[in-house]
């Protein structure tokens, strides 16, 4: 089997800073190429169908970033008990995961298709652009199960230890959906809607991809027939741990969606214009925050299954240094690149009306955003550990004051300000979510490791052994030899040698204790 990267061992501040590498820079790719569609849009076609496209930024947000919140709280799932080193519900996590996500993806698509044209139309869209607009989040819709699937297998590979496969299936993705996109170029009858067809056939490839590399590389998540038996309590755990994550999404994104009504509201299209494209550059270098912001989750999950809460403790502190660095990265490529960007994905000769204008608001956008950055990883960081400790309802608390934050910008400094309100708009929201986010979880974690009854754990060695917590020393009893237990290896009991694994195939297996499971 392919070997597990094990964060439970090993400087929590390489662990965390190293796994990040990939997945900063997947999500900054996977940024690229979705620029990719307004750019090869912006250039074979016009200004006012990219604009189209990005002005479906905050819909795309809300519905895809639903069903990916169900995606990353079942990779967690599956992290802690990768940490637990539990082979059987490892792949009964996979195949409860598959069956909710397919099930969840038919839904979404129904509902958001047909809600399409009256959201586009509640957040007072530009006639200009409100028909291309349509015509390009339907396709996006339509096609959510391809990528919550494609979006779950490079959580199931992060969830073992692995962040480089996704980025090299992602750099694949971008590829074929670049060439895709490409055709536009070379067939004129091709409309906006093609360019959402290149993102869905993509992500349905790479979907296919990361599953088949996922089962080949870790041969101990192939499925067994067996495996998609599971009791209503464990597909209950998976939905308690991705409804938050997910709801999350909607809550944040609902704050988008009204800063971007208060941006149409002041109908201006330049204005529109320049704040859509803007915000889809400032989604590329944000992308390197979330990928080190999101390595957390990782990092607890593992620790948190292998219940190493002292790595927990020692990797949150040096997880901020961490963000320091990738924050100097972010800000620097951000103010250096923003403009020349600007002019890429929108060329003066495409721009219907004064060119100049809208690059300047665009880096005005930008700018104001990118001095907030630190504050944005903080909230990404503070809430993935808060998700990886199974307290997912604190992060959407979180996400309520996010909200709050940025509808109150939008709906009384934008009036005052206008466009000048509309920018600030994110950063208050950053600004009040970190300040929840870094006071919820020390407060979270401290509860948690006394709900545990000890006052500290173990230092084990975790290539041979379980780590136990380290009771109080007046009221504990002798511990117990503990047993060895291995990924991709029978679960031995110490003492009596009995293969669990083998005697125990009832429903009973799969339903795991609630005392397993961290309390929502």
């Amino acid at each position: 089997m392919k070997k597990v990267t094990d964060m439970t061992t090993g400087s929590p501040f390489k662990n965390i800073f190293l796994f990040a590498v990939p997945m900063a820079i997947g999500f900054m790719l996977q940024e690229l190429y979705a620029l990719g569609d307004t750019l090869i849009v912006s250039w074979s076609r016009n200004a006012n169908a990219a604009t189209g496209i990005n002005l479906t930024g905050s819909m795309n947000f809300l519905i895809v970033g639903f069903v990916q919140g169900f995606s990353a709280g079942f990779g967690i799932v599956l992290s802690q008990f990768v940490g637990a080193r539990d082979d059987k519900k490892m792949r009964n996590s996979v195949a409860t995961s598959l069956v909710l996500s397919v099930i969840i993806a038919a839904l979404m698509s129904v509902i958001s298709v047909l809600a399409a044209r009256p959201v586009l139309e509640l957040l007072s869209t530009d006639e200009k652009y409100i028909g291309y607009s349509e015509s390009y989040i339907k396709v996006i819709f339509g096609g959510i199960i391809f990528n919550m699937l494609y979006n779950l297998s490079d959580q199931f590979l992060r969830a073992m230890g692995d962040s480089k496969t996704p980025l090299y299936i992602l750099i694949m993705c971008a590829v074929l959906n670049i060439g895709l996109n490409s055709l536009m170029f070379v067939i004129p009858s091709l409309t906006v809607a093609w360019a959402a067809w290149a993102t869905i056939i993509s992500q349905c490839i790479s979907a296919i991809v990361g599953f088949t590399v996922l089962f080949v590389k870790f041969p101990v998540l192939r499925l067994k027939k067996s495996d998609f038996r599971f009791t209503a309590k464990f597909a209950g755990f998976h939905l308690s741990m991705g409804f938050p994550m997910a709801l999350q999404f909607v809550v944040t994104a609902s704050g988008c969606m009204i800063a971007q009504k208060a941006v149409n509201d002041l109908n201006d299209p330049v204005l529109s214009m320049a704040q859509a494209n803007a915000s889809k550059i400032d989604n590329i270098f944000g992308a390197i925050l979330r990928g080190a912001g999101l390595a957390m989750a990782t990092y607890v999950g593992q620790n948190y299954g292998a219940k190493r809460f002292d790595r927990i403790d020692e990797g949150y502190k040096k997880g901020f240094l961490v963000g320091l660095v990738y924050f100097v990265i972010s800000v620097a490529l951000y103010v250096g690149l923003s403009g020349p960007l600007a002019r890429l994905l929108l060329p003066a000769n495409k721009i219907d009306g004064d060119a100049g204008t809208v690059y300047r608001l665009a880096f005005k956008y930008n700018c104001i955003q990118a001095a907030f950055y630190y504050p944005l990883f903080c909230i990404l960081y503070a809430r993935s550990a808060l998700q990886a400790i199974g307290r997912s309802g604190l992060s959407v608390l979180g996400g309520v004051v996010e909200f709050t934050m940025r509808t109150t910008a939008a709906n009384t400094i934008a009036v005052w300000f206008g466009y000048d309100g509309v920018c600030f708009s994110n950063p208050m929201a950053w600004v009040g979510g970190a300040i929840f986010f870094l006071i919820a979880f020390p407060l979270a974690f401290k509860k948690l490791v006394k709900s545990y009854g000890g006052k500290a754990v173990t230092l084990p060695d975790l290539s041979t052994s379980r780590p136990v917590i380290a009771e109080d020393k007046e009221n504990s009893k002798p511990a117990e030899p503990a047993p060895v237990i291995r990924c991709g290896e029978p679960t031995v009991k110490t003492g009596d040698k009995e293969d669990i694994n083998e005697e125990i195939e009832t429903d009973e297996k799969l339903a795991v204790a609630e005392d397993e499971f961290p309390k929502q």
